[in-house]
C-alpha cells in the first residue's frame, strides 16, 4: 500500500509525539514504583521499631503481631527475627517455632555484625544466646568474649545503659564468670536506678539477679526489697522465683507475705514450699521472734556445725512441752508450749534460709509432724 505525503507524515509525528511520552513517563513510573518500595520498606521498619519497643518493655504479646507483619512484609533484620522468636516462645508457648525462627536469625546477625559498625552489644548478645541454643558452645565463647572486650573493656564504659549491663552480665554467666557477672548486674541496677526512662523489664530482671545473689551471700533484707521492687517494676518477671522471694521474706519474718510467696510456688520445689508455708505459720503464732538463741548467741553467728544440733535440742524439747499439755487447734498455746515453739521455729527458719532445703532434714530427723500442719 502506497501511503500519501500528508498521511505518512501524520503517522510520523504521532510516532514521534508517542516515543515522546514514554521517554517522559518510563522515568516517571520507575520513579512511582521505587517510592513505593521505598515507603513499604519504611512503613516495615517503623512497624519493626514499634514491636522492638513492645518487646524491650516485655510486652511480648502485644510485640508479637508487629514483628510478624513487619517481618512478613520482607524486612530481613536479625534482631528482628531474634526478637519474634522469643514471642512465639513466651506467647505462643512454642518452643519449635522458635528455634527454627532463631536458626534464621542467626546467619543475619552473624553477617550484620560483620558489616563496618554492625558488632553491636545487643546483637552478639543475642548471637550468644543462638548459639549457646544450638550448643554451639565454642561460637557462644567467641562472641561473648568479643562484646565484653569491646564494650565492658571499651573506651566508654561509663555510656553504658541499665540494658547494656544486664546484658554484659548474662554475657559473663554464658563464660562462666560469676564474680563478673555479679558486678555487671550490680551496675546495671545501679545505672537504671538513677536514670529515667529504660526498660522495666530489664531493670526488673537485673534486680531479681541481684537478688538472688544476695539471698545467697545471707543479706536477706537486701534480697527481700530486690525481689519486691523487681515485681512492682515489672509483675510478669518469672525470674523471681516464688520459693526464693518467699525464702528472703521468711527470713526477715514478714510472715504472711512468705506465706503467700509459697503458695505460688508449683514448681520442683513445691513440696519444699508446703514446708516453709508450715513453718512460717508456726512462726506466726508465736511472733515477734527472737533474734538470738536462748544463751544469748544471734541465729546468724551459730556455725554451721552447730546449728543442726540445737535444732535437735529445740525439738527435743518443744514435743516434751507439746506431750505436757494438753491443748486442741484454734486453743490459745500454753505458756510453755510457746516458749519451746518460739525457739524450735527460729532455729529450724535459720536452717532453712541457709540450706535452702527442709523436707529431707525433717524427715531424716523425725521432726516433720511438729512443722507441718
Amino acid at each position: 500500500m502506497i501511503l500519501s505525503q500528508p498521511m505518512s507524515g501524520a503517522l510520523l509525528r504521532r510516532d514521534s509525539a508517542l516515543s515522546s511520552i514514554s521517554c517522559r513517563v518510563l522515568p516517571v513510573l520507575v520513579l512511582v514504583l521505587l517510592c513505593a518500595g521505598c515507603s513499604k520498606e519504611r512503613m516495615a521498619q517503623r512497624r519493626a521499631e514499634q514491636g522492638m519497643d513492645l518487646y524491650n518493655q516485655g510486652k511480648y504479646a502485644e510485640a508479637l503481631p508487629i514483628l510478624q507483619k513487619a517481618s512478613e512484609a520482607g524486612l530481613r533484620d536479625g534482631i528482628l527475627l531474634y526478637q519474634l522468636g522469643y514471642c512465639r516462645e513466651v506467647a505462643d508457648q512454642k518452643p519449635e517455632v522458635r528455634r527454627e525462627i532463631w536458626n534464621q536469625a542467626a546467619p543475619l546477625l552473624a553477617r550484620e555484625v560483620s558489616q563496618p559498625g554492625g558488632a553491636t552489644l545487643e546483637r552478639l548478645y543475642y548471637l550468644t544466646v543462638i548459639s549457646s541454643e544450638q550448643e554451639a558452645y565454642d561460637r557462644m565463647a567467641q562472641y561473648a568474649r568479643q562484646a565484653t572486650e569491646q564494650f565492658e573493656k571499651g573506651p566508654n564504659p561509663n555510656a553504658l545503659s541499665g540494658e547494656d549491663w544486664f546484658r554484659l552480665g548474662r554475657l559473663h554467666d554464658f563464660l562462666q564468670e560469676p564474680s563478673e557477672a555479679e558486678a555487671a548486674y550490680r551496675r546495671s541496677v545501679s545505672v537504671f536506678s538513677k536514670s529515667t526512662g529504660g526498660s522495666a523489664s530489664y531493670h526488673s530482671l537485673a534486680l531479681a539477679k541481684v537478688g538472688d545473689f544476695d539471698l545467697n551471700a545471707g543479706h536477706y533484707g537486701l534480697a527481700a526489697e530486690e525481689f519486691d521492687e523487681a515485681m512492682q517494676i515489672f509483675p510478669a518477671n518469672r525470674q523471681v522465683r516464688p520459693y526464693r522471694r518467699a525464702l528472703a521474706l521468711l527470713a526477715v519474718h514478714r510472715l504472711d507475705d512468705a506465706i503467700a510467696r509459697f503458695g505460688e510456688d508449683q514448681g520442683e520445689t513445691n513440696v519444699e514450699s508446703q514446708y516453709g508455708a508450715d513453718l512460717a505459720r508456726k512462726m506466726k503464732e508465736v511472733a515477734p521472734l527472737e533474734a538470738k538463741d536462748a544463751d544469748g548467741m544471734p541465729f546468724g553467728n551459730i556455725p554451721e556445725d552447730a546449728l543442726p544440733v540445737r535444732v535437735r535440742q529445740a525439738a527435743k524439747a518443744y514435743r516434751a512441752a507439746r506431750e505436757k499439755n494438753s491443748f486442741r487447734p484454734g486453743d490459745p498455746l500454753p505458756a510453755e508450749v510457746a516458749l519451746h515453739q518460739k525457739r524450735f521455729v527460729g532455729l529450724l527458719g535459720e536452717y532453712f534460709v541457709r540450706t535452702k532445703s527442709l523436707q529431707e532434714f525433717c524427715l531424716k530427723e523425725g521432726i516433720a509432724d511438729l512443722v507441718r500442719r
